[in-house]
């Protein structure tokens, strides 16, 4: 990966002045606006900041490239079982770096399960990369962690050890974390960002319409942070939202449409692939592929268990309540 020395525009003392405002890797530094970056660079003229920004942006392949290398970036995504096979078909092959997968559902549709269930079978077969898990909800619970890898043949330990988990108390905190992240995702190798809620303290913190505004702007923040992460970093970011009711859909019959994921238009241009998941009989989920901007609709049936998520048996006759 490019380093800040292998950089001819960036001297000794501008990349102490990047460190000294966080700014830590050339990733993090391409995602900076010339205006932060004249803030931060105090003493810099503009000539030279605009120089930095223009080769940063070509040592990371965002500067004029011919179409035809784009082949060798799809190539080199990764793709992680969520650990339903019917899931990862609905994914065409599960979840994948370079973009956002949301899980949009109510209380009790399983969207915590598959995160977890994401990051055991993610954590278990690749040894060599790590996982953040940012807990908006305080859902994260080392003991069901345990649970689901022994029931898959993995061990718990090495789970718990390659995961970073970051507890969240409001917004301001989740903005800075964030913000911070990138240091930690380069160094530890990190390859899975797993996030429950992404709305969780925005909504407990801006309530009313008036504050519906400010509440996006920030929302909008975070999550192009994270999909700057994904495509700087080839990791998948995962994120659990939360529905509410839909007025105009009381006489549709479609159970879906009835339920509106959080985060607006925000949200829904941030994330590549959004699964909409609601209950069946028992311990039976259904998920749905909502918006996709290359997957076709769709819809599969999964179930939770101790072993996390699992594919439903053919033979089951599952009918929605």
């Amino acid at each position: 990966m490019t380093e800040f020395e292998d950089l001819k525009t960036i001297t000794g003392n501008i990349a102490s002045q990047l460190k000294k405002a966080n700014i830590n890797t050339v990733e993090s530094l391409a995602m900076e606006t010339f205006e932060e970056l004249r803030e931060k660079l105090k003493g810099v003229s503009e000539e030279k900041i605009r120089e930095i920004q223009i080769e940063v942006w070509k040592s990371k392949g965002y500067w004029f490239t011919p179409a035809n290398k784009l082949t060798e970036l799809r190539k080199a995504e990764l793709t992680f079982s969520t650990g339903s096979k019917k899931l990862d078909d609905l994914l065409w092959g599960g979840i994948r770096t370079r973009s956002i997968t949301e899980f949009a559902g109510e209380y009790g549709t399983g969207k915590t399960e598959i995160l977890l269930t994401s990051l055991i079978e993610t954590l278990g077969k690749n040894r060599d990369i790590t996982a953040i898990f940012f807990d908006t909800e305080e859902t994260f619970k080392e003991n069901r962690v345990n649970q689901i890898a022994q029931t898959r043949g993995y061990t718990g330990e090495t789970i718990l050890e390659n995961t970073i988990y970051t507890p969240i108390w409001h917004t301001q905190h989740f903005i800075e974390v964030v913000n911070q992240a990138d240091l930690l995702i380069k160094s530890r190798n990190v390859k899975l960002v797993l996030i429950d809620s992404i709305i969780g303290p925005l909504r407990a913190e801006y309530v009313g319409r008036e504050t519906l505004s400010y509440r996006q702007q920030l929302l909008n923040k975070i999550l192009r942070n994270l999909l700057n992460y994904a495509k700087a970093f080839n990791l998948a970011v995962v994120v659990t939202n939360q529905v509410v009711a839909n007025p105009n859909s009381l006489f549709m019959m479609d159970p879906v449409s009835q339920q509106i994921p959080t985060g607006g238009n925000i949200l829904a241009h941030n994330a590549e692939t959004r699964i909409h998941l609601r209950k069946a009989q028992g311990n039976v989920r259904i998920a749905r592929l909502i918006d996709s901007s290359w997957l076709p609709p769709g819809e599969c049936l999964f179930r939770i268990t101790e072993k996390g998520i699992e594919d439903v048996e053919e033979k089951r006759d599952v009918s929605e309540s």
